[in-house]
């Protein structure tokens, strides 16, 4: 049996083919990510503009035909933060089924317990018998899972992501360090505010996944075509991550395109906010590292369908 997911963020449209086989274990066939930013301007009214709608459209009508071409049985669309939240959500996914896309709008709760499937899937032997805490640092939201070992023991949401804080806080290009720490700062109240209600371990192990974690990796490793392969389990250390956000604001957004050639484009601009929330979070948790992982959402939609 073939299925495919499609992940559809505040910024990130991503696509993930795979073949079952034994068991809940499967073989990746095609992956790829793209950039929709479906979240653009969200912060002004909460709603879905025009031109979001038509860049999804056409990443999905791409993504359709690669589907097709891999002879795929079922495919499954999740939407999450912008989607679920935008006032104008009926509208969009209305246009959205009309272009013949049937997108399953998936809670906070669901997002992270699929996550979570996606990460212990790719990163088995490395969290056996640990107690980590893992983050997925969207467009819009961020997800943080605390487990032991394969079992989730807790998890949560904060409704904010690099294209959130980068719209809230960033007023120049390129940020000075006074708006990227005024909006790591408020994120990281946000996170103590979530962690006063919950009760977890410290964990061993800082595990991060999303698009701005995988982005910095490659950068660190010098990449000029990603690989997923390279990237799945880098340790990725807090002062290299500083070093790279500085070189990150020592240059305009566009010009990152060029010094970076691993960076998407759409991706330039937040991957400041990102990289310094990031290292906000190893301060919370006074880890000097943190585990790059590729699996997610998407991964998790699979393993959830396949098993």
């Amino acid at each position: 049996m073939r299925l495919a997911s499609i992940d559809m963020g505040t910024n990130t449209i991503r696509l993930l083919i795979a073949e079952k086989k034994v068991n809940c274990s499967f073989q990746i066939l095609y992956q790829e990510s793209r950039i929709a930013r479906i979240g653009e301007g969200f912060g002004l009214n909460n709603k879905i503009n025009s031109e979001a709608l038509e860049r999804t459209k056409l990443i999905l009508n791409d993504y359709s035909k690669i589907i097709n071409n891999h002879i795929v049985d079922k495919t499954f669309i999740v939407a999450t933060s912008a989607v679920r939240e935008a006032e104008n959500r009926d509208w969009f996914l209305k246009n959205l089924h009309d272009a013949g896309f049937d997108i399953d709008v998936i809670d906070a709760h669901k997002e992270a317990s699929l996550t979570h499937l996606g990460i212990v899937h790719n990163l088995g032997p490395i969290i056996h018998n640990k107690i980590w805490v893992a983050f997925d640092l969207g467009g819009g939201s961020t997800e943080f899972m605390f487990s032991h070992g394969i079992d989730l023991k807790s998890s949560f949401s904060i409704p904010l992501g690099a294209v959130k804080l980068f719209e809230q806080f960033i007023k120049a290009d390129p940020p000075s360090m006074q708006d990227l720490n005024a909006a790591a700062d408020y994120f990281i109240e946000k996170l103590r505010e979530k962690l006063h209600e919950k009760n977890f371990l410290k964990p061993e192990v800082i595990i991060g996944n999303a698009g701005t974690v995988t982005s910095l990796a490659a950068i660190d490793m010098g990449m000029e075509t990603y690989s997923y392969k390279k990237t799945e389990g880098y340790l990725l250390k807090k002062d290299r991550i500083k070093n790279i956000l500085n070189k990150l604001i020592s240059l305009k957004s566009g010009d990152r395109l060029e010094h970076f050639k691993i960076l998407e484009k759409g991706r330039e601009d937040v991957i400041t906010v990102g990289a310094n929330v990031v290292l906000g979070i190893l301060s919370f948790f006074q880890k000097d590292y943190l585990i790059t992982t590729n699996g997610s959402l998407r991964e998790g939609v699979l393993i959830d369908k396949f098993c």
